[in-house]
């Protein structure tokens, strides 16, 4: 009787640990897409740099990350896009950039180069992204600085 009482505690203890291991253990989603969760200050600026100055990213899949609150705004920026019948290409010809990359690197002769920003534990690919929007935002407003400058001298 001893053994029998013996086994049965056995298996009970081994389907009660079965259970709760199998219980408490978190889903994982079968996604073959990695979405990437960034801080909201990121997506802010994001979300400015496509609606406001037409960003497109370069080297990375844009709808690969969360847009957490901000989805709505994305959803209808794009909505807006696809009604006007906007076309995503660029104007500017490769003599027109080196021209402007050559501008560009005499006015920063003079500069202190500040930092990208670091966000300690960061998903690099949020790093990745923050560094282009860096880049895109200084050239955006480095580019209506100058516009202005030559407005008031002509």
């Amino acid at each position: 009787m001893k053994r029998i009482l013996s086994a049965l505690t056995l298996v009970s203890a081994f389907v009660l640990a079965a259970t709760v291991g199998a219980t408490s253990s978190p889903a994982q989603a079968q996604d073959e897409m990695m979405t990437h969760v960034c801080d909201s200050s990121l997506i802010t600026l994001l979300y400015i740099a496509e609606a406001d100055y037409g960003f497109h990213a370069m080297e990375m899949d844009l709808a690969s990350f969360e847009k957490g609150q901000y989805a709505p705004l994305f959803e209808a920026m794009m909505a807006e896009m696809m009604d006007e019948g906007e076309m995503m290409e660029e104007d500017m010809t490769e003599g027109e950039m080196m021209e402007e990359d050559m501008t560009e690197g005499e006015m920063m002769e003079d500069m202190v180069m500040l930092a990208p920003a670091v966000v300690e534990g960061e998903d690099e690919a949020c790093t990745a992204l923050r560094v282009e929007l860096d880049a895109f935002f200084y050239k955006a407003l480095t580019e209506d600085m100058m516009g202005m400058e030559a407005e008031s001298e002509g």
